[in-house]
């Protein structure tokens, strides 16, 4: 199960900005197992190609286009399946 989010920075002149997020489940320690949720920025590259940083991020002028990022991420595997080729064909041509 994924979680998101979006972080909202207000800056001192009034301008909001807008990172959308992620959260992975991460596992460490060695007899005794520990876990935390680590937040990632989602950094949507070109296409349907996504990146996540705990460092980077990308700000986005207004929430629905920070929305509309987490909703590509999300899907991304869908995007990518419905590009992959199902078939191939041949005409001949005289």
């Amino acid at each position: 199960m994924s979680f998101y989010r979006i972080k909202i920075e207000e800056k001192n002149n009034g301008e909001k900005g807008y990172i959308p997020q992620t959260c992975k489940l991460q596992s460490y320690g060695g007899w005794v197992k520990r876990q935390e949720l680590v937040w990632y920025n989602i950094i949507h590259d070109y296409g349907n190609t996504f990146g996540l940083s705990e460092k980077m991020s990308v700000t986005y002028r207004t929430e629905k286009s920070a929305l509309k990022i987490i909703e590509d991420y999300k899907n991304k595997d869908v995007i990518k399946e419905g590009n992959k080729v199902k078939s191939i064909t041949y005409k001949m041509i005289d």
